[in-house]
């Protein structure tokens, strides 16, 4: 529907909200379309080059890590994009590890945590490092830019005690908009 309706209103770009796989679908697998593609963190950063939309760090309370998606990450590439945000975003960002094309995968992809309670168990086990991984930052919030990964990073900070606060991207980046 979304290609159809793209190729009726003649429109130049899709922007995909925070669902990785919705993302790599439309710009990998779809086949070659007639409109670019864009995930909305490439959006909000090229918003922020060009001058669109200002940020207020003092917004953010606390330091920041990022977990990159694996489907928008390392499938699709998008990975300089978050972090340049997150320099608009506050002063302590902190990385989860030095390549982000090596961090870990939350286990909530590949549709394991739609699958609920089903897959619960095996998700928390499996995810451990991921815990880990946070853990070792000392960060506060721990962002996102996918439906799934915050689905998943919000079951581990229960099940795990993490104590952080799991945002997606896009919020942190509407609370801090500069009028």
């Amino acid at each position: 529907r979304i290609v159809k309706e793209a190729k009726r209103l003649k429109v130049k770009e899709v922007c995909i909200c925070e669902c990785g796989t919705a993302y790599r679908v439309m710009k990998q697998l779809a086949g070659k379309q007639p409109f670019t593609v864009s995930s909305i963190t490439e959006v909000h950063a090229r918003y922020i080059r060009e001058g669109r939309i200002k940020l207020d760090k003092t917004k953010m309370d606390g330091a920041v890590t990022y977990h990159d998606p694996c489907q928008i990450a390392r499938n699709a590439g998008v990975m300089d994009e978050p972090r340049y945000i997150l320099q608009h975003l506050t002063d302590d960002y902190r990385e989860l590890t030095d390549d982000p094309r090596y961090n870990w995968c939350c286990g909530g992809g590949g549709g394991l945590v739609a699958m609920g309670e089903d897959t619960l168990d095996f998700r928390m086990k499996s995810a451990s490092v991921k815990v880990e991984q946070v853990n070792a930052t000392g960060a506060k919030i721990l962002a996102t830019a996918c439906e799934n990964c915050h689905a998943q990073l919000d079951h581990l900070n229960t099940h795990y005690k993490m104590g952080v606060e799991v945002r997606f991207l896009s919020s942190m980046i509407a609370d801090a908009l500069v009028p």
